[in-house]
């Protein structure tokens, strides 16, 4: 059942396919209206469609990737990822850090402004912060600043927001102090959850805030138009003009529809109305040769989360096994979604991270674990029956409703009913913000879920399998499993060999038991318009950044 893993032999993959198709790298700017790779179009107006609606543009509350992307584009913080997952500044001029690695001092702009006139300030990011860790705020990432000093402790109620470990000590001055040191600490200050928010805007809009365009600021590339929180399904960044960079910002304005239908999606983009199409299935077949087609990849892991707190069947390890092998992963990337995505056995992705001593990566060294098996699965079924006294089990499978998520979903409902006998798949499609919803009150048998890196660590992914995560919404729970993640996170963290150990050890024992089932590493087959150049595509953290985009005649 557990096998090596074989190594992905694709020739363009993630970031090397990403550099060379999307056109990360700069252009050169020769004229005002031409570039070395061609003259600037005379309207820099730019057409998207996206998966799904735009949440909430409070960073506090933000859970999912397409309001990440969005809120990446209209606010902005201390760093930015480059086209290598790698922090540049933005808000932040400067750092420095103490030799033990627990205090930054970040030197922000004194250019930078907020849409409504305000300057950024340090005060911006300590409110921001202690908004997060408040235990009141229904903050989605709270957990993420868990490393940040006191901040166990005030989640816990046992301390005051105003012992967080960050303190402005002057207007352009951000001190942060740390429990133990983070290696990855200024690609994680890129990250939504740590952007600023102006304590006199948010306190005056109130239970408001972040609902509607009258109630968001903006201090980022682009100023967010034409939205109100549950009601669109449409809205527009527009070119920011107090922004500390604006001069080389060359879009004047973005425009987002929600499109959930490849096929209309593709006959929007034929038409020349917008541009770019995600493509899937027979779709993607269709266009690859297309000068438009292009592939992007995401640090992103797709899995079965499976209720092991309410449902009996699902307590059972040998089901939750006969269930794993029971999937063809290869069919289902390259059959059902052709998209780019690719098979996985277990929880962190491939091309991701690297075991900082070998260089080998952390999928290949964690090894195969669910390849189709379906003697075994039948096997394990067996035994699962007779440990529960059933002879037919009925579960449900939640998930989004947009055409991928269905097309998924129908296809592991054949693969299971079919190949598990007295097993049945009933299916229930909502909208995301239902899934969301359902997911976090546990009112779920399983959910076509996933989990993204929002920087290039294991720990990043292993964090959903902690028994307290506020996103292991199938209750899974190992003892050793948390301690060995405390371990990376706190005696280890100064060790990377043996911080690297501790990962692959809880990585191994959680997916052993199936605390998840994982099913592919997404990829992104879409068309894109040729014309549009300087993207710049992250496998990580919000994905997208059109600061530096512009648009050839």
């Amino acid at each position: 059942m557990y096998k090596k893993r074989k190594l992905f032999s694709l020739v363009c993959f993630g970031l090397v396919f990403l550099l060379s198709s999307c056109g990360s790298e700069e252009a050169v700017t020769t004229e005002k209206n031409e570039t070395t790779e061609g003259v600037l179009a005379s309207e820099q107006v730019m057409h998207l469609i996206v998966e799904g609606e735009l949440a909430t543009t409070d960073s506090v509350l933000v859970a999912e990737n397409i309001t990440f992307a969005s809120i990446n584009q209209f606010i902005e913080g201390l760093y930015r990822l480059d086209e290598n997952n790698e922090p540049v500044p933005a808000l932040a001029e400067s750092k420095t850090i103490s030799e033990d690695g627990l205090t930054y001092t970040f030197h922000l702009r004194d250019d930078a402004t907020w849409s409504n006139g305000d300057p950024v300030t340090a005060h911006d990011f300590v409110f921001s912060w202690r908004k997060n860790v408040d235990p009141t705020s229904g903050a989605a990432y709270a957990y993420l600043f868990e490393n940040i000093k006191n901040a166990a402790d005030i989640m816990a109620k046992e301390l005051p927001i105003e012992e967080l470990g960050v303190s402005a000590l002057d207007d352009t001055t951000l001190e942060v102090t740390l429990e133990t040191p983070i290696a990855y600490f200024p690609a994680l200050m890129s990250f939504v959850s740590f952007f600023p928010q102006n304590e006199a805007f948010v306190t005056e809009a109130g239970d408001q805030y972040g609902t509607s365009v009258e109630t968001t600021l903006s201090n980022g590339p682009f100023v967010l138009t034409d939205w109100s929180s549950g009601v669109d399904e449409k809205w527009n960044y527009e070119k920011n003009p107090t922004y500390w960079d604006a001069e080389n910002v060359q879009l004047t304005k973005i425009t987002n529809q929600v499109i959930k239908e490849v096929a209309t999606g593709v006959n929007l983009f034929e038409k020349g109305t917008i541009d770019n199409a995600l493509l899937s299935g027979e779709y993607a077949k269709q266009f690859q040769d297309d000068p438009s087609y292009t592939v992007e990849y995401f640090s992103r892991t797709n899995y079965l989360e499976v209720n092991q707190t309410d449902n009996p069947y699902l307590k059972n390890e040998s089901f939750r096994k006969a269930l794993a092998l029971a999937i063809n992963r290869e069919e289902l990337t390259s059959v059902i979604l052709n998209n780019g995505s690719l098979p996985i056995t277990g929880l962190v992705p491939d091309h991701f991270v690297k075991n900082p001593e070998s260089d080998t990566e952390f999928a290949e060294e964690a090894g195969e674990f669910y390849t189709y098996d379906l003697p075994e699965s039948k096997k394990l079924l067996a035994e699962a029956k007779a440990e529960l006294g059933v002879d037919t089990i009925e579960l449900e499978l939640l998930g989004d409703d947009d055409e991928t998520s269905k097309r998924v979903m129908e296809y592991l409902q054949g693969e299971i009913q079919n190949n598990l006998t007295g097993v049945k798949i009933n299916l229930l499609n909502v909208p995301f913000s239902a899934r969301l919803s359902k997911a976090a009150l546990g009112d779920f048998d399983l959910i076509s879920s996933g989990w993204s890196g929002y920087v290039s660590d294991p720990i990043i992914m292993l964090d959903v399998l902690y028994s307290t995560s506020s996103y292991n919404n199938g209750g899974y729970s190992n003892s050793e499993v948390d301690q060995l993640i405390d371990d990376a996170k706190g005696i280890h963290a100064n060790d990377a060999p043996l911080r690297w150990n501790d990962m692959l050890a809880a990585h191994q024992i959680a997916v052993e038991e199936a605390a998840i089932i994982p099913l592919y590493q997404k990829g992104e087959a879409m068309l894109r318009n040729p014309k549009i150049k300087n993207i710049s595509i992250n496998s990580v953290g919000a994905r997208y950044s059109y600061k530096d985009a512009y648009i050839l005649e």
